[in-house]
């Protein structure tokens, strides 16, 4: 699954948002490889985005936003919707995606206290078509569904998605994930991590669960929930969590991953390692939105399309969150993303003029 183009209005904090994931040139060469939805070659969608930003931006609601949005289509449940809902005003989104075979689809709705009110539209995506010219085709086909979010799952399909935890999921299913594959994770990322953890097994009385073993304790894994949490360092813990999320882009193809700040405590260096793993792993029609405050992360050798930046202003009373991405503004191949961000020319630096009044005033 891939989004093209998502607007939420009055939605987690976002009174006005905008992001498009499409772009509208073919690259001589990617270390992405191939932007495009697989046989569409001029169907071009972002496969990878470094999505940066201050503190409440926004980042992480932009994920809970998505989630709330596919969910309510997966299990067929409006009610789900009713989270998008905040304050007096009545919340909008709309969304772009490509779920399965070569068909653009939105969901647009308005969610005002009990009240849900969905919208579906459709278009084929010819074999010539970009984005743009597929979305200037779409058919209103809300009729069919007819209030029936049954229905609407059945022509939809059912979203292929994984999100990180704990502020967006609060729990990594582990089921569905090749168990093989996710011990060799863990072993390699644990073992990075902490080097005296190394002793990982499957479990053999508990249901998809893992035992770390160190020093005659045991550390046990169930569910993918770490049970004995403070056993281990928080980089080491997180570090589980990174592993569960790589594991599952082995075993799942076509599907749309957002995986939000899970290396707060994780060296610079291993987080981009790791985000080169994570890459490597988009088969088929898949999609990354990778959420991070590590501004190494812009020394990738990837697309200026590939990092954008996120901003929040109040504007006549209105929180409005902005995106910008690097290749907006930086067009030449030899324009350094880092060092156009530290000199703030994606205006997304933090004001920090409130804190010159806890500097301590000096006598002349």
């Amino acid at each position: 699954m891939i989004i093209l183009d998502v607007t939420l209005k009055h939605v987690y904090g976002f009174d006005d948002f905008h992001i498009n994931f499409s772009y509208p040139r073919k690259l001589s060469t990617s270390l992405l490889g191939d932007e495009t939805l697989k046989g569409r070659d001029r169907f071009r969608y972002k496969k990878a985005v470094i999505l940066m930003g201050t503190n409440a931006t926004g980042k992480t609601s932009l994920g809970r936003a998505l989630l709330t949005i596919f969910r309510s289509v997966r299990e067929a449940n409006e009610a789900v919707l009713r989270d998008l809902a905040s304050g007096n005003a009545a919340a909008e989104f709309q969304v772009d995606f490509v779920n399965e075979g070569y068909t653009l689809q939105r969901l647009s709705g308005t969610v005002e206290h009990e009240n849900v009110d969905i919208h579906y539209f459709s278009a084929d995506i010819a074999e010539t078509d970009s984005y743009e010219m597929t979305a200037a085709k779409l058919r209103d086909r809300t009729e069919e569904v007819n209030g029936s979010f049954k229905r609407l799952r059945k022509m939809v399909g059912a979203p292929a998605y994984r999100f990180a935890y704990p502020e967006i999921e609060k729990s990594l299913k582990v089921s569905g994930i090749d168990q093989k594959e996710l011990l060799k994770t863990l072993r390699a990322v644990i073992g990075t991590l902490d080097p005296t953890l190394t002793d990982i097994s499957i479990a053999r009385d508990l249901k998809d669960s893992f035992v770390i073993r160190r020093r005659g304790e045991e550390i046990i894994i169930q569910e993918g929930k770490l049970l004995n949490r403070d056993l281990l360092s928080s980089g080491t813990a997180e570090g589980i969590d990174v592993a569960i999320f790589l594991a599952s882009m082995l075993s799942h193809k076509n599907c749309f991953y957002y995986c939000d700040e899970h290396f707060s405590y994780i060296e610079s260096d291993i987080e981009k390692r790791i985000f080169g793993l994570m890459v490597e792993r988009l088969e088929g029609d898949s999609q990354l939105i990778f959420t991070t405050h590590n501004t190494d992360m812009l020394n990738l050798n990837l697309p200026k399309h590939t990092f954008a930046f996120m901003k929040k202003e109040i504007d006549a009373g209105k929180y409005i969150v902005s995106v910008t991405f690097a290749s907006d503004i930086l067009k030449r191949n030899t324009d350094s993303i880092k060092c156009a961000m530290e000199n703030d020319i994606f205006d997304s630096l933090p004001d920090d003029t409130l804190l010159d009044s806890l500097e301590v005033e000096t006598d002349d």
